[in-house]
């Protein structure tokens, strides 16, 4: 019983809905705009990537295609696309602090492309970057121009350069995927024909925390993503389930029924050290360390059904976080440490809202038909990876924090869950890059 109670607690019961309202999108917009300094976008025109030898590759097509995409997935720009005139005159309000991003492609064994940002337009360039490439890793050079494009305009992590981790049902068992955040290069990380679950990315990018059932019961294991290798890392017997990375890497929380009740508990991961956090008679599970490593938001029933709690990172002070709904569950904190996302079983099924750390406010994300369950967030704080089964089919799809722009990255023919982000990961080398910045 402990077993299917744990591990199906978010995903299999039905009880009397909430009577919640609505909360209006301005609503959602002003408040989180207000928490995340996202409401001043900056004005950039990407003028277009231009050929010199008048030719027309699918590389180009590609290149020019999927930075668009990225810069205006970013939310991070007043964008002004290529198909629109340069706009500098003076009843242009944005004139005066418009960047313009422009670009040059060429080919002869290789094809290569140089990359500039002006301010005003017409300047010289405060920053060239030139990419030479084969034509099948055009996807991966649009990516990195408009991570640096981001960097360089912003300061802002960029998502360009993640991947999303999740959960594919295989037949009787579920294996662990990842693809790019936009949803291609789909990679398969094991193919164990059990159960695998709750992925959750390492800090540094280079390894996956999950639960599997590889030894006939839920331990967790750790990954290496290079070569997919994987050792134990809590194998008591029992339930050992719903790992989270601290943020220095150095520790892992999660939830034990090894002295026969669902308890939280972080260990060391490169050492021997356990701590046991919670004493309760209920169940204690799905625990999510703040980005600062001082607290950890988890999911208890002490009061008869499942609710947030927040606990300092030694076990002590815990509060409850959510008042309303009589069945909340899967927080996430954010990489801001501002804003924690949940699932609450609303009047239209399970939905995603966010909520600040102290609980005061509390804000609905998405909306039937069909459930959004498994929140987690971007290494910028921006967006959200959720699973949903409106199509009937369960999905990975992604959303900015406003719970707009929602796009599904998961191949539609599978059933799929439990979403991770990774971390911004490490350059790909599979291209050269020359950068050059204009000195002041």
């Amino acid at each position: 019983m402990l077993v299917i109670t744990c591990i199906s607690w978010a995903a299999g019961v039905t009880a009397k809905d909430d009577e919640k309202s609505y909360e209006s999108s301005e609503m959602v917009e002003v408040f989180l705009s207000t928490r995340v300094s996202v409401s001043n976008k900056v004005p950039l025109h990407f003028t277009g990537i231009n050929s010199v030898d008048s030719l027309q590759y699918a590389a180009l097509d590609t290149l020019q295609r999927v930075l668009t995409r990225d810069l205006t997935l970013s939310g991070l720009f007043n964008l002004r696309l290529p198909n629109l005139p340069v706009d500098n005159s003076r009843k242009n309000p944005l004139a005066d602090r418009m960047t313009y991003l422009d670009g040059k492609f060429s080919s002869d064994s290789s094809h290569q492309v140089e990359m500039h940002l002006r301010m005003p337009y017409g300047a010289a360039p405060f920053w060239s970057e030139t990419y030479r490439f084969v034509p099948e890793r055009a996807r991966s050079v649009a990516h990195r121009i408009a991570a640096e494009v981001i960097r360089r305009l912003t300061g802002e992590p960029s998502v360009m350069q993640t991947r999303i981790a999740y959960v594919v049902q295989m037949g009787p068992g579920k294996e662990l995927y990842s693809s790019t955040f936009d949803g291609f290069d789909h990679q398969r990380h094991t193919s164990t024909g059990v159960s695998n679950m709750s992925p959750v990315w390492s800090p540094d990018g280079k390894r996956i925390a999950f639960t599997s059932f590889i030894n006939n019961q839920a331990d967790i294991f750790i990954m290496n993503v290079e070569d997919n290798s994987y050792v134990p890392f809590a194998a008591a017997p029992g339930v050992d389930q719903a790992p989270d990375w601290s943020p220095d890497g150095k520790w892992i929380a999660y939830s034990s029924s090894v002295d026969g009740n669902s308890e939280i508990y972080v260990r060391q991961v490169e050492g021997s050290e356990t701590r046991r956090l919670t004493f309760s008679w209920a169940i204690e599970t799905s625990p999510s360390w703040s980005p600062t490593g001082h607290e950890i938001a988890f999911v208890s029933d002490r009061l008869g059904n499942p609710q947030i709690f927040i606990m300092e990172a030694d076990g002590s002070n815990q509060r409850r976080l959510t008042w309303e709904g009589n069945y909340n569950t899967s927080p996430a904190w954010s990489p801001r440490g501002d804003l924690i996302a949940y699932v609450r079983r609303d009047i239209d099924g399970f939905q995603i809202f966010v909520t600040d750390p102290q609980g005061k406010e509390h804000l609905k994300l998405t909306t039937g038909p069909g459930n959004n369950m498994d929140p987690c967030w971007s290494p910028d704080g921006l967006k959200l990876a959720v699973l949903s089964n409106r199509t009937g089919r369960k999905q990975i799809y992604t959303m900015d924090l406003y719970g707009r722009h929602q796009m599904r990255i998961s191949d539609r023919r599978l059933s799929c869950s439990s979403p991770t982000w990774s971390p911004v990961l490490e350059a790909d080398e599979e291209f050269t890059v020359n950068s050059q910045i204009a000195k002041p």
